[in-house]
């Protein structure tokens, strides 16, 4: 613990892993179903006054956009997998430092 009074604990870590998992699982379901729904929607711009050059704007941000929340879906289910594989790894390690201790090779 810090002086500040913040304290880490790795099973913390490990406990949350799924729950970012499932977080950037949902994540990037939503960027394929948001994506599916613009390229179903067509030139929603429309071809008169505006709409033409708002297009030619338009595109290419929301192809930048969605490439970033399908890079950060992945980013948080990696995290999540990560802190999952820390907190079982941390309990193998654990396991061997307690069998250790007790045969007195510590």
């Amino acid at each position: 613990m810090t002086s500040g009074g913040f304290s880490v604990q790795v099973e913390d870590f490990a406990a949350v892993g799924p729950t970012l998992s499932q977080a950037g699982d949902e994540l990037t379901s939503a960027v394929q179903k948001q994506s599916g729904a613009l390229n179903t929607a067509g030139s929603f711009w429309g071809t008169t006054a505006h709409g033409p050059d708002f297009g030619k704007s338009y595109q290419p941000l929301a192809a930048k956009v969605l490439a970033l929340a399908k890079m950060a879906g992945i980013a948080v289910q990696g995290v999540g997998s990560g802190l999952e594989e820390m907190g079982k790894e941390y309990g193998v390690t654990e396991s061997q430092i307690a069998a250790s201790m007790k045969h007195g090779m510590l």
